[in-house]
């Protein structure tokens, strides 16, 4: 989802596409910078960027919005998914999540909807 590299990265509203995911392990606040292989597929890049980051275990994805094939896959693969609201870095979502200020993104009746 990320642009460019760390926590000044700005967000890319393509999920699917975007060139890398920034991981960050908030126990230790180890961050990592992957690179999603996933970007350039003809159709279902969103759900095999899901995949890549199940492999790295990832519990909950902060993200612009999602596709029907990523949500699914974000269901599937039991990851919590939160909308990024309307921050644009890394650093600044991620201060946002631990001051409990982002929502969740379920899906209710057909409509993808956040709650508080």
């Amino acid at each position: 989802m990320f642009k460019n590299k760390g926590l000044d990265s700005l967000v890319d509203e393509r999920f699917g596409r975007s060139e890398n995911f920034t991981i960050i392990d908030l126990d230790t606040m180890v961050v990592e910078t992957i690179e999603n292989i996933a970007k350039n597929q003809a159709s279902g890049a969103g759900g095999e960027a899901v995949k890549l980051l199940a492999k790295y275990n990832v519990d909950i994805a902060i993200v612009p919005h999602l596709g029907p094939k990523a949500e699914t896959a974000m269901k599937a693969f039991e990851i919590k998914t939160i909308s990024q609201g309307d921050y644009k870095s890394v650093g600044e979502i991620l201060d946002a999540y631990k001051a409990g200020k982002l929502k969740e993104i379920t899906k209710k009746k057909g409509l993808t909807r956040l709650w508080e």
